[in-house]
């Protein structure tokens, strides 16, 4: 074991997530264990690892009995990458509504603050910012 490299948290997630993927069975604990170790996971972290792989859906986790049961398939992270998609779709179509009504709302706002041909409202506007000056 000299010559052996360790392993990142990354790459032990992805070699755990592919033997799931690449087997496409369902596992118990003990199993994932041994064949993680297999594949070159400490066998120490895979419990540690697997949790986190359910706790960020990528691995199901179904207790029968007594035993916990994993599974996870391919097609799962397709779909919930899907999801997401979509997800962001809508909050993008939400947002440019948003701003459609902000939009209508500053020309609303604008609408009786044109200036006039003669000048008169910039005239006003000086008017008042000097008078504010001296109050001060």
């Amino acid at each position: 074991m000299a010559g052996s490299k360790r392993m990142s948290a990354a790459e032990k997630r992805s070699a755990i997530l592919e033997i799931y993927h690449r087997t496409k069975q369902v596992y118990t604990e003990k199993e994932i264990v041994i064949l993680a170790t297999k594949a070159g996971v400490n066998g120490q972290t895979v419990a540690d690892i697997n949790q986190a792989l359910v706790d960020d859906a990528l691995v199901d986790k179904e207790k029968i009995g007594g035993s916990n049961y994993f599974f996870s398939f391919p097609g799962k992270k397709d779909f919930i990458k899907q999801q997401k998609y979509e997800e962001t779709l809508a909050s993008i179509e939400a947002a440019k509504v948003k701003i459609n009504e902000a939009n209508s709302k500053l020309a609303d706002a604008k609408r009786g603050r044109e200036e006039d041909e003669n000048g008169e409202r910039s005239k006003k506007l000086a008017k008042l910012a000097e008078l504010s000056k001296k109050r001060k």
